[in-house]
């Protein structure tokens, strides 16, 4: 009896110390979803995992996909020359690739891409990926941001990510590469961080994956609130990868 209750509590201490840290929300009403792509373990913390909203502009990564693959752009260092309005971010106010403009998420930038590939296609494209709730029947140049019709939830974010990462999304491997590629925020020898931000209607988003050596997770960080954006969901992200937790 004595041994049987020693391993029960051995086992009872791991879990508990898996399980000791979660993100630091702070202010924020906050929802991670983490999927070790090795086991298919998933965490969640939070509760909105399940609850679909605005992707804002993490919807980026799947509209740059339809743009390369539909030739709204040669590849994702083509120029696009700014129109000339000035908008609130100075660093906006500038010919743009796709490649910096998903880094400094270029808002203009996104929409001309949506311009050229067309309502048609961009429908049948957010179907065919299998995106949210794949509504695009708002204006083409809005139906991602706040108020728009596209939502998706955090877990259907590493759903998408999960796809992305084992190349098994319906868009040519040279895409899914290169999207990767434009995402990827630090790179080692043996360890890879990609992510991307998004803001709008109250919502802060921060998606992404991390690789070490052959071992992946991806995650979709969420947050809410007074003063929610996606800098600050970034933020949060970080500091928990920081510890180690992926």
């Amino acid at each position: 009896m004595c041994r049987i209750i020693g391993v029960f509590f051995i086992l009872w201490i791991s879990i508990s110390s898996a399980f000791a840290s979660e993100p630091d929300f702070g202010k924020f009403d906050g929802t991670a979803v983490i999927v070790d792509l090795n086991t298919s373990t998933k965490t969640i913390y939070g509760k909105h995992a399940d609850e679909r909203v605005n992707p804002c502009s993490t919807f980026k990564i799947l509209n740059a996909m339809i743009a390369l693959d539909s030739g709204a752009v040669r590849d994702e260092n083509e120029t696009i020359v700014w129109d000339g309005v000035v908008r609130e971010y100075p660093f906006w106010n500038h010919d743009h690739t796709m490649r910096s403009a998903i880094g400094v998420s270029t808002v203009w930038f996104y929409q001309e891409l949506a311009r050229r590939i067309g309502e048609k296609k961009m429908a049948e494209m957010v179907r065919a990926a299998e995106y949210g709730n794949m509504d695009t029947s708002k204006t083409l140049t809005d139906f991602w941001l706040g108020g728009g019709s596209l939502k998706i939830s955090p877990d259907e974010q590493t759903g998408f990510l999960s796809k992305l990462v084992r190349n098994q999304l319906p868009f040519s491997l040279r895409s899914q590469s290169a999207v990767k590629d434009i995402l990827t925020l630090e790179k080692k020898d043996d360890y890879v961080l990609a992510g991307k931000t998004g803001s709008c209607g109250g919502i802060g988003w921060f998606v992404g994956f991390v690789k070490h050596h052959e071992h992946v997770k991806v995650f979709a960080f969420q947050i809410r609130g007074e003063g929610s954006n996606g800098a600050e969901a970034k933020k949060i992200a970080l500091q928990y990868l920081i510890k180690g937790k992926l």
